[in-house]
């Protein structure tokens, strides 16, 4: 006997300490790399900030020396050449004027023949410098400022483009990182869920009681034993979600039951229930209904068709000994759905069901039966209750299908086409409404049974001859009647007329068995 919380068992748990050890290095290297990537995605985005920066500062730095060369370095090229022009004609018109001066003293004796030759070299000179510093100034506007200009603009297109080249890449080059991260951080919960689904294991190898009992080892039936599966004790070695040990709590016992689909409908919580235990019949115990499936259980192979649902009886302590009471004892048990007095009720076998009508047949004073139409209530296996319709101490007969078979047969399809024709009438758009037949308004008793009249054969005629041609042809009978047609032709012309049909009514006769109305039956 143990109490709650009590150790009942330990199973070997050494290789899942060696697992977790294992599992300890795996959750210790995935949280490394879990934080590695964590400082790879930050490192990534303080570069991609240092990245763009300096893209962005050289876009700039571009853009600077376009807007320096257009709005002021041009000009100042261009003046500085044009300047060059101004300075080398000054030069030209002064050596000019020294070359005329020294031409005019050099006939007055005062300069020889080589200085006036020097001085004309220097015109000369000064000519070729004016002609240099046009060409330049030419040059300067047609080539150079062109040619620095495209460079300039091309140059800041190339920046901005460099610019988007590094925000991509940036982007790209973080996107990896994050995606390495997400990758490390499932990774790191994977391994942690597994080092706690294996403690959890190692936890779980110490079996505890969770209530008070009795402890009794889970062994297999000896077919098992005798397979090789060795019983529970020290040492065995059990597999994944074997039956080691049963604890039941004597003093709470329960019944499992299996209902039949055809019940379980009418099963529900906290139903009294009585139960007689094969090893003790002579003791009757109370109970209720604690649990009802509301799934069927696995079928038996033999009936796979067989559904049934797992109903958990309760067995409520009311003066008797529940405690003599072993798990797997055999009980039949009996659930009260309910219980009124004063029931009339007949044998189920007494009772037809045609379209949405009951019908019964009662043995009438004379000793003739008559048909009536019924109201049941509940039912049970045997019996059957009938609200209106009959009377105590009235005799029905039993199976009234196998001794009227004809007249049902006619009830039938009298009660389709005046289903049919009422349908007609009502129209597409209302629903048709159920025309009863064949019995006399609730609690009186119907007409005793006779051969049909001729004017009911003629009704029958009216409703069935669709050309209305005063005959039937077999084509027009109903299906049922089909089947009769040619013992009903007498004459064998092929047709049924009214004399034939009045053939339909069956003649009254003595019932195969009866019994009385609200008699009892074992």
């Amino acid at each position: 006997m143990v109490k709650a919380g009590d150790l009942v068992c330990e199973l070997d748990s050494s290789l899942l300490v060696d697992k977790e050890k294992q599992q300890q290095i795996q959750v210790t290297q995935a949280e490394a790399e879990q934080k590695q990537a964590e400082e790879n995605v930050a490192i990534q985005k303080t570069q991609n900030d240092s990245d763009n920066s300096a893209a962005t500062l050289a876009l700039e730095l571009a853009r600077l020396d376009l807007q320096k060369f257009q709005e002021g370095e041009s000009q100042r090229d261009l003046n500085v050449k044009e300047g060059a022009i101004t300075k080398a004609r000054e030069d030209l018109q002064r050596a000019e004027e020294n070359f005329e001066f020294s031409k005019r003293i050099a006939k007055k004796g005062y300069k020889n023949q080589n200085d006036v030759e020097a001085d004309r070299i220097n015109v000369v000179k000064a000519e070729i410098d004016l002609e240099i510093a046009k060409e330049d100034l030419k040059v300067e506007k047609n080539y150079v400022q062109n040619r620095k200009l495209i460079e300039l603009k091309a140059d800041v297109k190339e920046k901005e483009r460099n610019l988007e080249r590094v925000e991509r890449k940036g982007i790209a080059t973080l996107a990896q990182f994050d995606a390495r991260l997400k990758a490390s951080q499932l990774t790191y919960e994977v391994e942690k869920s597994e080092l706690e689904r294996i403690r959890e294991q190692i936890i779980a190898c110490k079996l505890i009681a969770p209530q008070n009992g009795q402890v009794v080892y889970a062994n297999q039936g000896s077919s098992r034993r005798s397979s090789g599966e060795d019983v529970i004790e020290e040492g065995t070695e059990v597999r994944e979600r074997q039956s080691i040990i049963q604890l039941p709590d004597f003093s709470q016992m329960k019944v499992d039951a299996r209902i039949h689909e055809s019940k379980i409908s009418m099963i529900q919580q906290g139903l009294p229930v009585d139960i007689r235990v094969d090893a003790f019949p002579e003791q009757l115990y109370q109970g209720e209904v604690d649990q009802v499936s509301s799934v069927p259980i696995s079928s038996n192979w033999m009936r796979p068709d067989l559904k049934e649902y797992k109903a958990t009886i309760k067995i409520i302590p009311n003066g008797a000994d529940i405690t003599k009471l072993k798990p797997g004892l055999t009980a039949e048990i009996e659930i009260r759905i309910e219980e009124r007095d004063n029931v009339l009720q007949v044998p189920v076998q007494s009772v037809i069901t045609i379209g949405d009508q009951r019908y019964m047949f009662v043995l009438a004073e004379e000793g003739e039966p008559v048909r009536r139409e019924v109201k049941i209530g509940q039912a049970s296996d045997t019996m059957i209750e009938v609200l209106d319709g009959v009377k105590v101490g009235e005799e029905v007969i039993l199976n009234p299908r196998t001794h009227f078979a004809d007249e049902l047969i006619d009830l039938e399809e009298q009660l389709a086409i005046e289903k049919k024709n009422q349908a007609e009438k009502q129209g597409p758009a209302k629903s048709p409404t159920p025309a009863k037949a064949g019995g006399k308004p609730k609690g009186q008793t119907a007409a005793k049974a006779k051969p049909a009249s001729g004017g009911g054969s003629a009704n029958i005629l009216k409703r069935i001859d669709k050309n209305s041609d005063g005959k039937v042809s077999k084509d027009e009978a109903p299906e049922r009647l089909q089947e009769r047609f040619d013992t009903l032709d007498a004459n064998k012309d092929g047709f049924l007329d009214a004399g034939e049909l009045s053939k339909l009514k069956p003649p009254s006769g003595g019932p195969g068995g009866s019994r009385p109305a609200g008699e009892k039956r074992p």
